[in-house]
């Protein structure tokens, strides 16, 4: 399968770390991220302002590599969180997939006729690519339910059983 270029969007990058996807990204997709999903990703905890979450680090380590790089689109859209209306907005643009994990969001893309791909998504593909275990692909599903929208984890948690059981995995 030839490389796609994808626009990332904040969540996908954050949920994506959590459950450990993202190297599996630089397989199929070249990452493009708006200024404003960058801003996103690198903004210090209020909380804890001296702190650097790993999905930081590795964010300024793949960029500083030249893995992820900057566009901006020509015109945001008008709605949804600055990253979000970047990240759809160039998507949009340029004809890119998108990587999203935001419910809302991800209803208006594909409404739009965009290529999008949530982390439950993508894990399920993982599986089916037979990059990732039975186990492990229900262990990181687990692990994103709490911030992932119940009919996103609901449709990859089906294709994950219909798979495992045409594999006769134990269900």
């Amino acid at each position: 399968m030839k490389k796609q270029t994808a626009v990332m969007e904040t969540s996908f990058w954050v949920i994506g770390h959590r459950v450990d996807v993202l190297s599996y990204l630089y397989r199929f997709f070249t990452l493009v991220v708006p200024e404003s999903v960058r801003n996103e990703v690198l903004a210090p905890d209020p909380r804890y302002p001296q702190r650097v979450y790993g999905y930081q680090e590795m964010f300024r380590l793949l960029e500083g590599q030249g893995l992820i790089s900057r566009r901006n689109p020509k015109q945001s859209l008008p709605r949804f969180h600055a990253g979000e209306a970047a990240a759809l907005a160039l998507a949009l643009q340029e004809g890119w997939w998108l990587l999203i994990n935001e419910q809302r969001a991800l209803i208006f893309a594909r409404q739009q006729g965009l290529k999008a791909v949530t982390v439950p998504e993508f894990i399920a593909y993982l599986y089916q690519a037979d990059l990732l275990s039975y186990r492990s692909t229900l262990s990181k599903l687990d692990q994103l339910a709490g911030n992932t929208g119940p009919q996103v984890m609901q449709a990859a948690r089906q294709a994950v059983q219909v798979l495992a059981q045409q594999r006769g995995e134990k269900t």
